[in-house]
């Protein structure tokens, strides 16, 4: 069960649009499942809402709040370029706590009795139940028919002013939320969640991020896109200068994070896409460790055994400085780093090496689009170490030689395909099942390109054997010098 949580100042507007028809009259039943008891005596669970019944849950909601007069705000904050920090700019209402629970799409739909239960179960797992009443905050769970993606969900919102006029504790409710939603996999029998059963590090997409791509046919969120750009710069870096620089020729601008009182001493990094041409929009910038635990600045130094850092940091100290221009465009995107091909290639890799060199190869042969390639390497950023057959990859070592460009990366591929089906089957398919049965189908349609890739490569050699056919189309498999045309 996924648990989605926001903060809003009007309580009036969710239930409204909760009980409405939705942005493309994607929702469907609209019905209050459970609430706090005024609630449902006001508006009786299961039946159709309509328009006076959503204003009615909104008005009772809201009743603690404009009886007692407690206003509850939270800061508003920007990144500033100049402090790589984020400031306070003013404040905002938040007396409007909402989360959405959602079910995987295979697992299928719940009865409203059972979402009734898991509705309290929340809500009291979150706090916001006082068995003496006075510190209770009111509530109400409301169901709207499936997601598009097919998920049966269902969205709670909550008075942060509680009966006595107190404001409910929200502190660290994200990371609570998840507690409580395990909790309540393991008591209704539902499907843990992986990610958060065995505590891997890689966010998902926030709601203003995914809006933001259907502005954008083709494109990935924003910590996606950025994720897969930052791998890909693992897999053609050698050391930490190599990677920043590699990070910005691919159209990532990098703002250094600076020790307190300092502005020389880099700690760490954050990161943020190139506008759209022609775009007001100024660069979002994100933390790293963010997007993926692995990818802060401490673990990119280990990565590279702190080889380059004191470029890195001197790069860095430019950007922040304006000597160094950040990027405007996507200039190039680098050949691997001959390290990183050589363990696939040996079979001595892990998941996290495998992950790079798949969000490489995505940027070549996916552009802006998210796909096959950039689904192995979402999945593999999330699985454990592993290993392959070496005698294999040795053999493949020999074809990875070859002056052929269009070759040495199908022989990483075939190599990275290879290795990464032995480590899922032995060592994922026990330990992560989930992950392994969204895996496999995906390694299928990657072997299907590759076979396809290969004819392709084959054909046209026997055409290039020809003194009149030198005119091979490798474009897409160029292992160094420009890769031109790619999204954002």
């Amino acid at each position: 069960m996924m648990p989605n949580v926001t903060q809003g100042g009007r309580m009036a507007g969710l239930v409204m649009y909760l009980a409405g028809p939705g942005r493309a009259n994607e929702h469907t039943d609209q019905r209050l499942i459970a609430g706090h008891d005024i609630v449902t005596f006001a508006v009786e669970p299961g039946k159709a809402l309509t328009r006076d019944d959503a204003l009615d849950i909104a008005n009772v909601l809201d009743a603690p709040r404009k009886a007692h007069g407690t206003a509850v705000q939270k800061p508003v904050k920007e990144f500033d370029p100049e402090t790589s920090q984020y400031v306070t700019t003013g404040k905002k209402d938040a007396h409007v706590w909402h989360c959405s629970l959602a079910l995987k799409a295979d697992e299928g739909k719940l009865s409203d009795e059972k979402w009734a239960e898991i509705a309290h179960d929340f809500v009291d797992g979150m706090g916001f139940i006082d068995p003496d009443g006075a510190k209770t905050s009111r509530w109400a769970a409301i169901h709207h028919g499936e997601s598009k993606n097919g998920n049966d969900h269902i969205h709670i919102a909550v008075q942060m002013v509680r009966e006595d006029g107190t404001k409910a504790d929200v502190h660290f409710d994200k990371r609570r939320s998840q507690q409580v939603a395990r909790e309540i996999e393991k008591k209704h029998g539902l499907v843990v969640l992986e990610s958060r059963d065995k505590a891997r590090g890689i966010s998902g997409h926030k709601p203003a991020e995914k809006v933001s791509v259907r502005h954008h046919e083709g494109a990935m969120p924003a910590p996606e896109e950025l994720r897969r750009r930052m791998r890909s710069a693992l897999a053609s870096s050698t050391n930490q200068h190599e990677y920043v620089q590699r990070l910005m020729d691919s159209g990532v601008r990098v703002a250094p994070r600076f020790a307190k009182g300092s502005t020389d001493h880099v700690v760490g990094y954050r990161v943020g896409l190139v506008p759209e041409p022609g775009s007001s929009k100024q660069t979002i910038y994100y933390a790293p460790s963010k997007i993926d635990r692995t990818l802060g600045w401490p673990h990119i130094g280990t990565r590279f055994n702190g080889e380059g850092k004191e470029g890195a940091d001197r790069l860095l100290r430019g950007i922040h400085s304006g000597s160094i221009a950040q990027p405007d465009r996507a200039t190039q995107v680098h050949g691997f780093d001959p390290r990183r091909t050589g363990q696939v290639m040996s079979g001595t890799t892990s998941p996290d090496t495998l992950s790079n060199i798949y969000a490489r190869i995505s940027m070549s042969m996916e552009k802006g689009k998210p796909g096959v390639f950039h689904q192995l390497s979402e999945n593999y950023a999330r699985a454990a170490q592993g290993g392959g057959n070496v005698a294999h990859a040795i053999r493949l070592g020999g074809r990875f030689a070859s002056k052929n460009s269009a070759r040495s990366w199908l022989a990483v591929l075939q190599q990275a395909n290879r290795l990464a089906r032995a480590m899922t089957d032995d060592k994922l398919a026990s330990s992560r099942p989930q992950l392994t049965a969204a895996t496999l189908p995906v390694l299928v349609q990657a072997d299907q390109i590759l076979r396809a890739e290969l004819a392709r490569v084959q054909k046209t050699e026997e055409r290039s054997a020809k003194p009149a056919a030198e005119t091979m189309s490798v474009d897409r498999f160029q292992a160094h010098g420009p890769d031109q045309g790619y999204g954002r």
